[in-house]
C-alpha cells in the first residue's frame, strides 16, 4: 500500500484542496490481488488504490470514455507470420501503475484514501491531476496519453486496425492497456524499441510472451502453441459446486435447444435464477474467443436462452464446461511456415426450431493458424 502510494506521490496524482461547494468528493478503497507467473506460482502480493467511479457524474465529471485495444486475432497473426513464419523475436513488457501517468481534463475531487489522511488536513480533499483506475475515463485519457509519445518517439500507428504501431519497418509493438508485446526482427531492434519507451514510463521486461490476457504461450521446436488450461482449471473450480458431466462433445449428439425449455412461470424463472448461468456463459465465451474455436458454435446457441434459460439449457452449458475441461490439454498451433490464406465458411437452412432461422459460421487460416 506504502509502495502505491508512493508512486501517486512520485507522479503528483493530486493535490489537497478544500472542497468546493455543492461538490460530492467521490470515495475511494484499496483492492488487493495476486499477480501470478505462467505457472501459476504467485510472484507478487498487490494493492491497488482505486476511485469510486460509480459516483461520478457524465457531463460533469468526465465524458467520452471509450478505449481501443488490439484485438486478439491480430496478436494471433503477427505469432503465426512474424514469430513463427520469420523467426521474429517478441519480448513482453508491463507498464507499472499505467494510468497514473495520464493528465485529466476534467475536474474530480476524492475523499483522501482511509487510513492515510494526512495529518493536520483531515478536512481537505484530493484534487485528481492525473487518471486513476476506477475513473470512467481514466482509460481513455492513458490510452491518448501512450499514443501520443509513440507518435512523438516515431512510431507509426496501422491504419486498419487499433493499438497496432510500426518503428522503421521492422518493429511491432502491440498495445493492450498496459500490456505491452514487442515484435522484431532482431533483439537489438525490440530493446531499442524498449530503451525509448524506458524514457518515458516505468517499463517492466517480462522476457518472451509466456502468459498474455489470460492466454499461455509455448514454443515447441521453432513453434508456438498458445492454449488456456490454467484458465479452464479455475473456472471449473468455481463452479465446481454444481454437477459437471463429463462430455465427448460440445453438445450431445441429438440434444436441441428451444424457447419451449425456458421457464413459463415466475416460481420457475426465481429457481433459474439462483445459478450464475450468464456467468458461466461469460467464462466459455471468453475461451472461445481466445483459444478454443471448437466450441464456439454452442456457445453461440446457448446463449440464445440467456434472458430466460432453463434448466435444460444450464445442463447444457455444464456440459460445455465438462467437455472444455476434459480437453484442457489442446492448444491452437501457431504455425505458418507457408503463409497461405484458406477460409471455409458453412451454414445451416433454417434450422432452428423456434423461428426458423439459419446459422453460419466461418474460419480463416494463414497457413495452419486459426486466425479469425
Amino acid at each position: 500500500m506504502k509502495e502505491e502510494l508512493d508512486v501517486m506521490l512520485e507522479r503528483k496524482v493530486w493535490h489537497l484542496v478544500d472542497l468546493p461547494p455543492n461538490i460530492d468528493p467521490i470515495g475511494c478503497r484499496w483492492v488487493f490481488a495476486l499477480k501470478k507467473n505462467e505457472t501459476g506460482e504467485v510472484v507478487r502480493y498487490k494493492a491497488r488504490l482505486v476511485g469510486q467511479g460509480f459516483k461520478q457524474i457524465k457531463g460533469i465529471s468526465y465524458d467520452d470514455t471509450f478505449s481501443p485495444v488490439v484485438n486478439f486475432s491480430l496478436i494471433r497473426f503477427f505469432f503465426a507470420v512474424l514469430v513463427v513464419g520469420q523467426n521474429w523475436v517478441h519480448i513482453q513488457c508491463d507498464i507499472k501503475c499505467a494510468y497514473l501517468y495520464a493528465p485529466l481534463k476534467e475536474d474530480v475531487f476524492m475523499k483522501q484514501p482511509p487510513g492515510f489522511e494526512v495529518k493536520g488536513k483531515e478536512g481537505m480533499v484530493c484534487k485528481l491531476d492525473k487518471a486513476l483506475y476506477g475513473l470512467h475515463q481514466s482509460g481513455r485519457e492513458w490510452f491518448f496519453e501512450i499514443h501520443n509519445t509513440l507518435k512523438n518517439l516515431g512510431f507509426n500507428k496501422f491504419e486498419w486496425c487499433n493499438c497496432i504501431y510500426s518503428y522503421e519497418n521492422d518493429l511491432l509493438l502491440l498495445l493492450y492497456v498496459d500490456d505491452i508485446v514487442f515484435i522484431g526482427r532482431s533483439i537489438e531492434k525490440v530493446m531499442r524499441g524498449i530503451k525509448l519507451l524506458q524514457k518515458y514510463f516505468d517499463l517492466k521486461i517480462l522476457g518472451k510472451t509466456r502468459r498474455l490476457l489470460g492466454v499461455e504461450f509455448e514454443e515447441k521446436n521453432e513453434e508456438v502453441f498458445i492454449h488456456q488450461s490454467m484458465y479452464i482449471d479455475e473456472i471449473h473450480r468455481r463452479f465446481s459446486e454444481y454437477l459437471i458431466p463429463f462430455s465427448s462433445l460440445p453438445i450431445s449428439k441429438g440434444v436441441v435447444f428451444t424457447r419451449s425449455q425456458c421457464p413459463q412461470t415466475n416460481h420457475e424463472r426465481e429457481e433459474m435464477a439462483e445459478f450464475p448461468y450468464r456467468n458461466l456463459l461469460g467464462c466459455l465465451s471468453f475461451l472461445s474467443n481466445r483459444t478454443r474455436p471448437d466450441i464456439s458454435y454452442a456457445v453461440n446457441i446457448l446463449s440464445q436462452y440467456q434472458n430466460n434459460p432453463g434448466k435444460e439449457h444450464w445442463k447444457g452449458l455444464l456440459r460445455l464446461l465438462g467437455y472444455v475441461k476434459s480437453t484442457s490439454f489442446y492448444q491452437l498451433n501457431l504455425s505458418c511456415f507457408k503463409p497461405k490464406i484458406v477460409a471455409f465458411s458453412d451454414s445451416d437452412f433454417t434450422a432452428c426450431r423456434d423461428d426458423r432461422v439459419s446459422m453460419g459460421g466461418q474460419i480463416i487460416f494463414i497457413g495452419q493458424a486459426p486466425i479469425v
